[in-house]
C-alpha cells in the first residue's frame, strides 16, 4: 500500500509517526511537526485523579516549567534515539518536511485505487502549491525521491518531474517569487 505504509518501510519520520500508538511512560521524544516542533521531552504518568485519554499522553518538554499535552492527531512524535535520516529526504526543516510529507500522503491517497493507480492531477498541485507557497528550495529529483518512498510508480517520474519544474518555474514568473535558498538545512532539523 502506497501513502503513509510505503513511507514507513522506506524510513519517513512522519509516517512511521503517524502509526505510532501513545509510548510508555518514559520514554523519550521529539515532536516533529504542530506547535512545539523541535522540542524534546519525556512521557511522564497521568495525574492520580485523572482519567487517561486515548491517542494522548502528558509529557514533560525539556524547556518547559509545565507538563504539556501531547495529542498525536495534532502533533507526530519521533521515538529517540531516533534512525537515521533516510538518504531520500528532502534537505527542509521538520515542518515544511512535514507539510511536504502530508501533501505527498494526500497524492497518494488520492491516486491509489484498489490495486490500480490513477494519476490525480489536483492532488498533485497541491504538492507544487505547497513547495512554491513555502518557497521551498528542492529540485524535481529531490521531489521525486520523496513521492518514490512513498510508492508512487516509477512510470510517472519523468511526467511528474516535468511538471513540477514547469509549473513551479510558472509560479515563479509569474508571481515573482523564487524559492528561499536558506531553507535547504539539514534535513529534518529543527
Amino acid at each position: 500500500m502506497p501513502g503513509r505504509a510505503q513511507g514507513a518501510l522506506s524510513g519517513c519520520p512522519f509516517c512511521i509517526a503517524a502509526c505510532q500508538a501513545v509510548p510508555e511512560i518514559g520514554t523519550r521524544f521529539r515532536i516533529i511537526s504542530g506547535f512545539k516542533v523541535g522540542e524534546k521531552g519525556t512521557v511522564v504518568e497521568w495525574p492520580k485523579d485523572f482519567t487517561p485519554i486515548p491517542n494522548q499522553f502528558p509529557a514533560q518538554l525539556d524547556n518547559e516549567p509545565s507538563q504539556f499535552r501531547i495529542i498525536l492527531e495534532n502533533e507526530l512524535i519521533q521515538i529517540l534515539p531516533a534512525p537515521p535520516v533516510p538518504p531520500w529526504a528532502p534537505p527542509l526543516c521538520l515542518q515544511d518536511a512535514a507539510d511536504l510529507d502530508s501533501a505527498v500522503v494526500n497524492f497518494c491517497n488520492q491516486s491509489y485505487h484498489g490495486e490500480n493507480w490513477n494519476l490525480d492531477w489536483s492532488a498533485f498541485y497541491e504538492i507544487v502549491r505547497t513547495i512554491w507557497t513555502k518557497r521551498l528550495p528542492i529540485e524535481s529529483r529531490e521531489l521525486w525521491a520523496v513521492l518514490n518512498a512513498h510508492g508512487v510508480p516509477e512510470r510517472w517520474r519523468r511526467k511528474l518531474s516535468e511538471f513540477f519544474t514547469k509549473g513551479r518555474d510558472l509560479l515563479v514568473y509569474s508571481v515573482g517569487k523564487s524559492p528561499i535558498k536558506k531553507k535547504r538545512i539539514e534535513p529534518s532539523s529543527k
